[in-house]
């Protein structure tokens, strides 16, 4: 049995939730991107890869805590 790693993108700075969104059939060479799910948040990450999305991401937001 193989085992799996799941990278989980941390709650937004601001106290939104993160929100996952990458390539579909309608923009199949999209990039993968993280934002925040209030409106009035601008914290967004994007990358090749939604591993990497995610592990920007989820930088972002631990240094901006400190």
């Amino acid at each position: 049995m193989e085992a799996h790693s799941h990278n989980i993108a941390v709650p937004c700075r601001c106290g939104g939730q993160a929100k996952i969104f990458g390539p579909c059939e309608f923009a199949p060479s999209s990039h993968w991107g993280v934002y925040c799910s209030k409106n009035d948040c601008d914290k967004m990450a994007s990358a090749d890869s939604m591993e990497e999305a995610i592990e920007i991401w989820n930088e972002e937001q631990a240094i901006e805590f400190h």
